[in-house]
């Protein structure tokens, strides 16, 4: 099972637009108890995210405008520009990174963590228009999956039909998310590769196995060492 965004992002999303005031974008943030919000065109694109953090510059360095340094870097230009931003469009942080409909949790995730993120306003692949907002606690829903959801997906879509073998021929328990998986399987190198789908089914906190294999194929892995003449 691959639950896509679409499934559990939130449609109702609180944004502003390019030339919301810097107080009304505080206000907005406290008012609605979110982190962050998406910063729209007028034709409801994306341009950016304001987020606590970008309106936290002004405070933490409110003199920053005054400094005129032809050899600053990047970032510290970027950090001037929001210490003296006055509406949305100057705060906020560009390009956005977002997500789509059909974005898998799993690559979600790895979004946020790649560009350190909190949430991922969600566009339409078409137009490009906004239609949601997925945030980390959405996609931390899967680990909430009942065991015997997760148990059923790991014998009839990895074992069944993944990995082409007789469910019966396993016993699969799972407790608080936790698998163990016993049996017999034909061939030793076949374990980690199993082992391997369990762990990305969704919901898993962590698998290990008790399994004996008909034949040990990891013996013929490498040629025989002879020694040296």
């Amino acid at each position: 099972m691959n639950t896509l965004v679409k499934d559990v992002m939130t449609r109702e999303v609180v944004s502003v637009t390019e030339d919301t005031p810097f107080k009304e974008v505080a206000y907005m943030l406290l008012r609605n108890h979110v982190g962050a919000v998406p910063v729209l065109d007028s034709a409801w694109q994306v341009r950016g995210v304001v987020s606590e953090t970008d309106l936290l510059a002004k405070e933490a360095d409110p003199t920053a405008v005054e400094e005129s340094h032809p050899l600053a870097g990047r970032r510290r230009r970027v950090e001037r520009r929001k210490a003296a931003g006055a509406v949305a469009a100057d705060v906020m942080s560009a390009p956005p990174v977002v997500a789509f409909e059909h974005t898998t949790l799993e690559e979600a995730a790895q979004k946020m963590r790649r560009h350190r993120v909190q949430r991922l306003p969600v566009i339409d692949a078409l137009s490009g228009r906004l239609i949601g907002i997925v945030s980390r606690s959405d996609i931390l829903r899967v680990y909430t999956r009942p065991d015997e959801e997760i148990r059923r997906d790991i014998m009839e879509e990895v074992i069944a039909k993944e990995a082409a073998m007789d469910p019966h021929r396993f016993t699969v328990t799972v407790t608080d998310g936790n698998v163990m998986i016993a049996g017999k399987i034909e061939r030793r190198s076949l374990i980690p590769l199993l082992m391997h789908a369990v762990r990305r089914v969704e919901g898993v906190v962590s698998a290990d196995s008790n399994l004996t294999a008909e034949f040990d194929d990891t013996a013929l892995a490498s040629p025989p060492f002879y020694g040296l003449a």
